[in-house]
């Protein structure tokens, strides 16, 4: 079967690249197109819709990347995916009725310490480049509101909400209104309370492993039970797995981009988590906590969209894209959960601060963050590969992880240096100089053996990430491959 051009439609919002993608998808989506179907040349489509080729061929290469098409010599691009009717249609609401009745008591989490940035510390972005002129006067411009001084709507300041109701869903595809937005005070709180959404004390839940430190702290706290998927190979979490754990109330997961290996999650093993978590009437809570770095392609659309926003809760924060210091973040969960998820912030934090949401709705609505992300992708993009150009140099011998997108870098310590390898040693001698990369023992919960280091590229200069990496070499003893 051959796909007409003229039943391609555009919207009319947004970039023409982004235009198309979402038209091609939207009919992908839909099963109008069957698997194994032709979609026109690339020159044929940019004629028959009036685009310039590398517009098409940006948005057919976003379509291979996620997995829908495969391009095909002289023939133009093949669907080789299709989606099942429905995922979560029919159960949804009984989930969502036996999360909410059986929701545990509302435990405080302990007082979080003091944010301090070391070098090479994981997870802090490049905090010179925020602009910060342009934020103080967004902040300035709400500070004498009374109306802000008050308390607010219980999910957060409505025009917030309304921004990223628009952002996600033009970025990630989440499907979604500003109703099913929650305002939350970090990524962090927004996957405790994920949590408690979806399980009580003794529940069986999965995660990844190697996987976030935090979120296993916050299982813990609920006194969950918890299981460990090996997530460290190429494409993240291991779906074959997921067989062997059928009585699981909530998976959690990063499959944007695995965290911290970086792993990124084929559609075919999407769908299969879809489907797996539809049969077990099992919730997914999906952790996005940094898919707008992805440096060979857009982001890779939201499990949640595919899902078409039923069994799946959506976590995300401003941390990685803006600053750690503002501590907000959002959580996207179905209707028949998002009053719940309301009075569990309520309980244990109260209102998110409102002037903060203020001067963010807009700093997003007026363009300020789009704009400040393509300025930060290109940085980030030029940090990722000046480190991996180090590593080579520096660290011949050792693997390099996460190398296509986010603020990190993983090393994996060579065979041959792993009977010495002292993570521990290693790391108390580098804080000694103003660095704090963190091992990945730190990450790694289900008895995995693989040594190593996590390392933020983000937030120091080319010549500190430099001498980084000469103190990881002289204190592991390796020789540099090349003379600096």
């Amino acid at each position: 079967m051959k796909i007409e051009p003229d039943s391609i439609t555009l919207s009319g919002e947004g970039s023409l690249q982004l235009q198309l993608y979402q038209a091609l998808r939207r009919q992908l989506l839909r099963g109008q197109w069957p698997a194994g179907a032709l979609l026109p040349s690339s020159r044929t489509l940019a004629c028959e819709l009036n685009l310039s080729r590398n517009t098409v061929n940006a948005a057919l290469a976003q379509l291979v990347a996620e997995g829908y098409l495969q391009g095909q010599q002289g023939r133009g691009y093949c669907i080789i995916a299709q989606l099942p009717d429905h995922y979560f249609q029919t159960a949804t609401s009984s989930k969502a009725k036996a999360a909410t009745a059986n929701s545990p008591t509302l435990p405080l989490p302990p007082a979080a310490a003091p944010y301090k940035a070391g070098l090479l510390e994981p997870g802090v972005p490049d905090l010179a480049a925020f602009p910060y002129r342009i934020w103080q006067r967004l902040l300035q411009r709400h500070a004498d509101r009374t109306r802000l001084g008050v308390g607010g709507d219980v999910l957060g300041y409505l025009p917030l909400r309304q921004a990223l109701q628009h952002y996600l869903q033009q970025s990630r595809q989440v499907h979604c209104n500003e109703q099913q937005i929650l305002i939350t005070a970090g990524a962090q709180q927004g996957l405790y309370v994920a949590a408690m959404l979806v399980a009580a004390r003794g529940d069986k839940v999965l995660m990844e492993s190697p996987g976030y430190g935090r979120l296993r702290q916050a299982l813990q706290l609920q006194d969950l039970h918890i299981d460990y998927l090996n997530a460290a190979g190429p494409e993240g979490l291991e779906i074959a797995e997921l067989a062997t754990h059928e009585a699981s109330k909530a998976l959690f997961l990063t499959p944007g981009h695995q965290y911290p290996m970086g792993g990124i999650m084929p559609l075919a093993n999407r769908l299969a988590v879809l489907q797996w978590a539809r049969q077990h009437h099992c919730w997914l809570v999906e952790d996005d906590y940094d898919s707008e770095f992805q440096f060979q392609h857009r982001p890779i659309a939201s499990l949640q969209g595919l899902a078409q926003g039923e069994g799946v809760i959506f976590v995300g924060s401003f941390s990685k894209t803006m600053q750690p210091a503002l501590r907000l973040g959002y959580l996207v969960a179905p209707a028949a959960l998002i009053q719940r998820a309301a009075t569990i912030v309520q309980a244990i934090h109260g209102d998110v601060p409102l002037l903060t949401q203020a001067a963010l709705a807009d700093f997003i609505s007026e363009g300020h963050f789009s704009r400040h992300l393509r300025k930060m992708r290109k940085l980030y993009q030029q940090k990722q590969q000046h480190a991996q150009l180090l590593a080579q140099r520096y660290l011949p011998h050792w693997q390099l992880r996460a190398m296509h997108a986010g603020l990190h870098l993983v090393l994996l310590c060579p065979q041959d240096l792993r009977p010495h390898f002292d993570e521990h040693q290693l790391r108390q001698q580098l804080l000694a100089q103003g660095y704090a990369p963190a091992p990945l023992a730190k990450y790694q919960f289900n008895g995995e053996q693989n040594a190593g280091l996590v390392i933020g590229i983000a937030n120091l200069s080319h010549a500190e990430l430099e001498r980084g990496f000469q103190l990881i070499a002289a204190f592991s003893r390796c020789p540099p491959a090349i003379s600096p």
